[in-house]
């Protein structure tokens, strides 16, 4: 028996034990999930960005950035 029989044995009893792995519920869940994930990671890296700018304006003397914002100067 091939590795691909066995994998696909192996799936279809996974499907058979919980059907609710092939429902379309469950890509819904999976893509809200995604997307949320992309939202909060989004948020993260803005925040980051935004407490960087506000050490730059406030300490000067350290560079943050490899380049100067005119305004920040």
């Amino acid at each position: 028996m091939s590795w691909i029989e066995k994998t696909t044995k192996k799936r279809i009893k996974e499907l058979d034990e919980y059907p609710e792995l092939n429902s379309h519920d469950f890509e819904e869940k999976g893509n809200k999930m995604m997307k949320d994930i992309k939202f909060y990671v989004l948020v993260i890296l803005l925040a980051t960005l935004v407490l960087a700018l506000w050490y730059q304006w406030n300490h000067p003397e350290i560079d943050i950035f490899p380049f100067h914002f005119p305004i920040l100067v």
